[in-house]
């Protein structure tokens, strides 16, 4: 019987210590470890939600860019844009897609109250965009330093306004009553000043950096691409009867007018070369004479 009692004791003694030891460890797991900066959604939602369904979110996910990706693979620099903290010793990246970190740098420690890096300049886009920042370099709108956010939101990259041309005239109201704009109402003023004819696409399997039209200068090829796609035969807008295109006549036009340059550049030529050898002739003509004047003269001398 004492022996059983003891017997019990002991079990109960080593269990005691088995329940201390476990509470200890449960204990210890449940301490939390040091707080790590704060997570950007936990705070802005509303920038996060903006920020998901934007062309910075999607760069990585993006089933062009992927499917590129997975059968190319040959040019690791593409993550430099399409991730976000891409070394390329190892081919690692942080996060896929350009993250809060990719413009705003590491979140400090103590955040909040330390407020995190906000460069509102063109440079924060200039590594991924350096096409469009050569372009907007030599626009207007660089010469009087507009920065990208200007026009675009930085979270969702989208236009300030409804419209580009809402987003136009916020700047440009003045009325223009000059041709190019009188004679298309109907247009965008991107579509001739942000004139696009190359297919996006290109660059996601090519990596070529196309032009943006960020100089926001009208080019010949914005004329007569968009010209080239008009029916020639089409009949002139409100015109009483049907009138050949202004395009089909203008191009008639530069056609009389080259061949009319060609023919005087032809007779400019053939009278040229008249007005060439009547000269040598005359030349010789009068050398000639010349000539003969002082032999005579000097044989008379002579006698």
């Amino acid at each position: 019987m004492k022996t059983l009692s003891r017997l019990c004791r002991w079990w109960a003694a080593v269990g005691f210590a088995l329940g201390l030891g476990v509470g200890a460890a449960a204990a210890q797991e449940a301490t939390p470890p040091p707080t790590p900066p704060p997570d950007c959604a936990e705070c802005h939602l509303n920038v996060v939600a903006a920020w998901q369904t934007s062309t910075h979110a999607q760069a990585y996910h993006d089933a062009d860019f992927q499917t590129a990706w997975q059968t190319q693979k040959s040019d690791p620099q593409c993550l430099a844009c399409h991730t976000t903290g891409f070394v390329v010793r190892t081919g690692t990246y942080d996060q896929p897609g350009v993250t809060c970190a990719a413009c705003h740098g590491q979140t400090p420690a103590n955040h909040p109250p330390e407020a995190v890096a906000v460069d509102p300049g063109v440079r924060v886009c200039a590594d991924c965009h350096p096409t469009t920042f050569s372009e907007w370099e030599t626009s207007l709108h660089g010469a009087q330093q507009l920065a990208c956010t200007t026009c675009h939101t930085p979270h969702d990259q989208k236009l300030r306004f409804e419209t580009s041309n809402a987003l136009c005239l916020n700047c440009h109201a003045e009325a223009r009553t000059d041709y190019a704009h009188v004679s298309h109402p109907n247009q965008m003023c991107i579509e001739c000043h942000w004139h696009r004819s190359v297919d996006e696409t290109t660059h996601v399997m090519t990596g070529m950096l196309l032009p943006t039209g960020h100089d926001s200068m009208v080019e010949t090829r914005t004329c007569v691409e968009c010209h080239a796609n008009l029916p020639e035969n089409a009949a002139v807008v409100g015109a009483e009867s049907a009138e050949p295109h202004p395009l089909l006549a203008a191009r008639v036009r530069i056609s009389e007018l080259e061949a009319a340059v060609q023919t005087v550049e032809a007779q400019s030529e053939n009278q040229a070369a008249t007005q060439l050898i009547t000269g040598l002739i005359v030349g010789a003509l009068v050398m000639g004479l010349g000539v003969g004047g002082i032999s005579r003269l000097w044989q008379r001398s002579r006698r």
